[in-house]
């Protein structure tokens, strides 16, 4: 799960770079949304009531086309913008959810070291551990990890209630 997750996050990661690119180049060459919204709706306004001979009016059409390719530019800029903000929220999200997965991995991993250390306690078979000497360090066993003559225990524990129960039988 966690794998996963970090999978995604690192996808995300990649995105938001590739979309920020994309977003400053194409903020960089437009304008304003508000100026040529205004400037758009100006020149309707003018087209809709006033009189012009034809040649004006191409004119008034033609810069209003112009101004409605920057504006299609601009708009596709600052929803790149939002994206990226987005992206960086989803990124903040899966950062937490990655964090509070991993500690409810150590709450998990510290519950079943208490309950296997219940278990060696039971079965009698808590032993101390040798110091290391010098060169053994890399050899030894790792604190919680179940080793051989806790396992050969465990079989004669169950192999004993096998022949009690056959027994009783």
């Amino acid at each position: 799960m966690i794998r996963a997750t970090k999978r995604r996050l690192l996808y995300k990661l990649d995105e938001k770079a590739a979309v920020s690119k994309l977003a400053q180049i194409s903020h960089e060459k437009t304008k304003d949304i508000r100026y040529l919204r205004k400037r758009k709706n100006e020149i309707d306004f003018r087209i809709s009531t006033e009189a012009f001979t034809l040649d004006a009016e191409r004119d008034l059409v033609r810069k209003r086309n112009a101004i409605e390719k920057e504006l299609n530019e601009a708009t596709k800029s600052y929803r790149l913008k939002k994206k990226v903000e987005f992206i960086d929220k989803r990124i903040e999200e899966m950062n937490k959810q990655i964090e509070t997965m991993v500690e409810q991995l150590k709450e998990s991993n510290k519950k079943l070291d208490d309950h296997y250390n219940e278990m060696r306690r039971i079965s009698g078979s808590e032993r101390r551990r040798r110091e290391p000497q010098h060169g053994e360090g890399r050899h030894q066993q790792k604190p919680q990890e179940i080793s051989i003559a806790d396992i050969a225990i465990i079989n004669k524990e169950e192999s004993k209630k096998e022949e009690d129960n056959s027994v009783m039988n």
